[in-house]
């Protein structure tokens, strides 16, 4: 299922070269959350929903180029494309029927042009049984669909995500649980130099040979340039719990993974008394969204792996 809006891991902005070109692009998302405000994480499905002139109702649009999206899922069809007893299918007809018995989102689509432009659309996110809304965006036009131009290849570009909106349209719409905001005051430059600190006393012990153990350091390797085709997370988990042997070729995508681990609960230590897990970071200037998670989840043989932060001293 294609996600109209990504959130996107630190190693995912841009090809790496080297660890110090990473830590100077941590570096800007430090100086980014001391300067702006930063949002919960919700973890859950997005459900991007839109008018359809067609269907004269509101539907769920993924945003691809199949018919499905093209022609908008509805309360009418849904079963059509995903049967009527699955776990997705349920989903949508809980998110539809919330908004079709709530009048008021009539005059959010008639203030924000909703009822005629079909490529704006509200984005919500089902977590268990709470539904958050997350903002207003354009979908970018594809080469079967219209919509906004995007130079930077995006899928879709917020109109307004800001916390003010999202509250208001939340203390509006009944059915809506609002997520935090957070403001963190902080010199990022002394914190990103705590933060190097913190580097420059972290090994990683690998298993070499079934019966070798060997430590790495990562300041050692802060300068050396690298090629780094692909990241994989799986990987990364086996060895760090030294289920599988160490590849040298690995070994500076998984010191890259360690360090944004490092990172991420460097940032979220501030925000351990609320309970946020997950943070998500607006660079303005790439109109991306940055995501800090405090472990990686990934399926692994069926069955889902955690890797946990590292333990180590925090400040803030």
């Amino acid at each position: 299922m294609p996600k109209l809006i990504e959130h996107k891991h630190p190693y995912q902005l841009k090809n790496i070269s080297s660890i110090n070109e990473y830590l100077f692009l941590l570096k800007n998302i430090l100086r980014i959350i001391a300067s702006d405000q930063i949002q919960q994480k919700i973890e859950g499905i997005s459900f991007p929903v839109r008018w359809s002139i067609k269907n004269n109702c509101w539907v769920v649009d993924f945003g691809s180029d199949k018919f499905r999206d093209i022609e908008g899922i509805h309360l009418n069809n849904f079963s059509f494309y995903y049967g009527k007893t699955n776990e997705l299918s349920n989903s949508i007809v809980h998110i539809l029927n919330k908004i079709k018995n709530d009048n008021v989102l009539e005059s959010i689509g008639l203030k924000f042009n909703l009822f005629k432009n079909e490529n704006r659309f509200l984005n919500f996110i089902l977590c268990e049984k709470d539904i958050y809304f997350t903002g207003l965006y354009n979908r970018c036009q594809t080469k079967k669909r219209s919509g906004i131009y995007s130079s930077k290849k995006l899928k879709s570009v917020a109109i307004d995500d800001s916390s003010e909106f999202i509250e208001m349209v939340s203390s509006k719409l009944s059915f809506l649980k609002l997520q935090s905001f957070y403001n963190i005051k902080i010199d990022y430059k002394k914190e990103f130099k705590n933060f190097i600190k913190l580097l420059d006393e972290e090994k990683i012990d690998f298993k070499i040979t079934d019966n070798k153990i060997q430590s790495f350091f990562i300041k050692d390797y802060f300068s050396k340039n690298f090629n780094i085709k692909k990241f994989e997370v799986s990987k990364f988990i086996n060895c760090i719990e030294q289920k599988e042997k160490l590849n040298e070729v690995n070994l500076n995508q998984f010191f890259i993974l360690q360090i944004t681990l490092l990172f991420n609960n460097f940032v979220l230590k501030n925000l351990n008394s609320n309970k946020c897990n997950a943070i998500i970071v607006k660079d303005k200037d790439s109109l991306k969204n940055i995501k800090l998670v405090n472990k990686f989840n990934i399926n692994l043989d069926n069955t889902e792996k955690i890797i946990k932060p590292p333990i180590m001293p925090l400040s803030f």
